[in-house]
């Protein structure tokens, strides 16, 4: 069993009040519409980040922007230097992401003395596997062998990776393989919206769903601090501004808490 030091931050406090911690060892699967699920990837790598931890990002969909980790490690307190403890690779094709996940294993023993990853971000996996160009048996062979690459690393070598689908109108070819990835993963996360820093999304596994709380507009009034049967003392139109007031705290005069507040 995983220990608490092999746990890895949501990046998301709506999502890490309600789900455990996803552990290094197993790979999670992030689906939702592209920018949510984007910026649910960047905040979770930038969490990370923030510990001094180096974290690693193989793109398959083009999504890989750098500039877009400054402002969520700005709001941790964090430089833009940090930005140097992400190691990123893009593959253009399914062959460049084959050959990436096999020299991954190599990557990071290269890299080891700039600190131990726990951390694997892997972005729109089957967007590769669903070029026309390639036969229906090759995507998939290939898509599989990217699978136990990832199965086999996570185990190996105690790493998290986190896998992302993005919604778009999808073959049935890369259907069957969003299956198959489901099939494979540990844990399963939807992101159904992202509002401003309210966040509604699925975990599959426990079934259990983020529910943003809903505040509605309230302006207090005096009447929410007073009695109502002193309604009128509290609501006169010409207020005994120089005068001291029973109904005033300690017997302080109006213009003495009205100057007070003003001074805040």
């Amino acid at each position: 069993m995983a220990s608490e030091q092999d746990s890895v931050s949501w990046g998301v406090d709506e999502m890490s009040l309600i789900f455990p911690r996803p552990k290094t060892g197993t790979a999670v699967l992030i689906e939702g519409p592209r920018q949510p699920t984007l910026r649910f990837v960047v905040e979770m790598l930038c969490e990370e980040i923030s510990s001094d931890s180096p974290v690693y990002w193989v793109d398959g969909g083009m999504s890989l922007d750098p500039s877009s980790l400054i402002r969520p490690l700005s709001a941790r307190g964090m430089p833009a230097s940090r930005i140097e403890l992400l190691r990123a690779c893009r593959a253009f094709t399914a062959h460049q992401m084959v050959d990436l996940l096999r020299r991954l294993d190599e990557e990071i023993r290269t890299y080891a003395d700039r600190g131990k990853p726990r951390l694997v971000v892997i972005t729109d996996l089957t967007k590769m596997f669903a070029d026309r160009q390639l036969n229906g048996a090759e995507s998939r062979a290939m898509l599989e062998e990217c699978l136990d690459t990832i199965q086999m690393l996570s185990r190996n070598m105690d790493l998290l990776f986190v896998l992302t689908l993005t919604e778009s109108d999808a073959s049935r070819n890369q259907r069957n393989m969003t299956d198959k990835i489901r099939k494979v993963v540990d844990e399963r996360i939807t992101i159904k919206s992202w509002k401003e820093e309210h966040i509604v999304a699925t975990n599959h596994m426990l079934d259990l769903t983020t529910s943003p709380m809903i505040t509605a507009p309230f302006s207090a009034t005096l009447l929410d601090f007073y009695p109502v049967d002193h309604s009128s003392i509290v609501v006169c139109t010409s207020p005994p501004f120089n005068k001291i007031s029973s109904v005033m705290p300690n017997g302080e005069s109006m213009d003495s808490e009205a100057r007070s507040a003003s001074a805040l």
